[in-house]
């Protein structure tokens, strides 16, 4: 399964959204468990998913980086074991500008992806040039949003009270280009820790949604999404669980350790 960097980064351009108004995202590391808890089909002989995943949300001069590292083992009803190695890592300039990224997957060891590039907004002329796996050009259709920005217009939408978001967005996970991602926005919800917890203190008090993400490739004219992937979204960009379902498995991230990071000065 592609845990497409997007799911987590659920995840500056658009007026509209007034993004000048207060959405703070907190910079921080988090640390996730992460387990099968379904089979939509029986078209899999998975038996079993574990792992971790680590997702750091870091500000910098300029701009923000996200780096997401997941390692999971799946169990298959024959007694074989595949190990696989995920990586994601991103910058994306505050203005929306430019956005480099690199994605790498393994599974036992050999690489069996790697994708690198940048890509840039000059007018209205959105392309991405990507080095690896080979060279070539896309353009992405105009709007078209970042990971960061796409967030923060999110964050924004919900707290205005929005229920539906549908948005195209480019996070250079694939080379097929940008994705179609229809988000439903639920019910704001606020956060409450258990006191004895130390990793549930960031979160006390603050409102969250639960979202949807349904995310399609463009021009594809299939009615089922790629993938979906839930979320329960903090209001500062903070994600306490997921739940990836791809159609043959659903896998869930549940926030286990979390360091709160502060901005770089400039």
């Amino acid at each position: 399964m592609r845990t497409s960097a997007y799911f987590v980064i659920a995840l500056g351009v658009c007026a509209p959204f007034g993004l000048e108004a207060a959405v703070e995202l907190q910079p921080h590391r988090a640390y996730y468990s992460v387990s099968m808890v379904g089979r939509p089909t029986l078209n899999t002989n998975v038996t079993e998913v574990r792992g971790t995943m680590m997702l750091e949300l870091n500000k910098v001069c300029g701009g923000w980086t996200v780096q997401q590292l997941s390692e999971i083992r799946r169990y298959h009803d024959d007694d074989t074991v595949e190990h696989i190695r995920w990586g994601y890592v991103t910058f994306e300039a505050d203005d929306g500008s430019h956005f480099m990224f690199n994605t790498f997957r393994k599974t036992d060891e050999e690489l069996v992806e790697d994708i690198r590039g940048t890509a840039g907004k000059k007018g209205k002329l959105i392309e991405a040039f990507y080095q690896k796996p080979k060279k070539m050009t896309l353009r992405l259709p105009e709007g078209v949003l970042f990971p960061i920005q796409h967030t923060i217009a999110l964050l924004k939408a919900a707290e205005e009270g929005g229920h539906m978001f549908p948005q195209i967005v480019f996070d250079g996970s694939t080379t097929e280009g940008a994705s179609q991602i229809n988000t439903f926005i639920g019910a704001q919800k606020i956060a409450a820790g258990n006191s004895a917890s130390k990793e549930d203190r960031p979160f006390v008090g603050q409102p969250f949604w639960p979202v949807r993400f349904s995310v399609y490739g463009l021009g594809k004219t299939d009615y089922e999404p790629d993938y979906v992937t839930t979320q329960d979204l903090l209001s500062n960009g903070i994600i306490k669980k997921y739940v990836i379902d791809d159609g043959t498995l659903k896998i869930q991230g549940v926030l286990e350790r979390i360091e709160l990071l502060s901005k770089d000065e400039c």
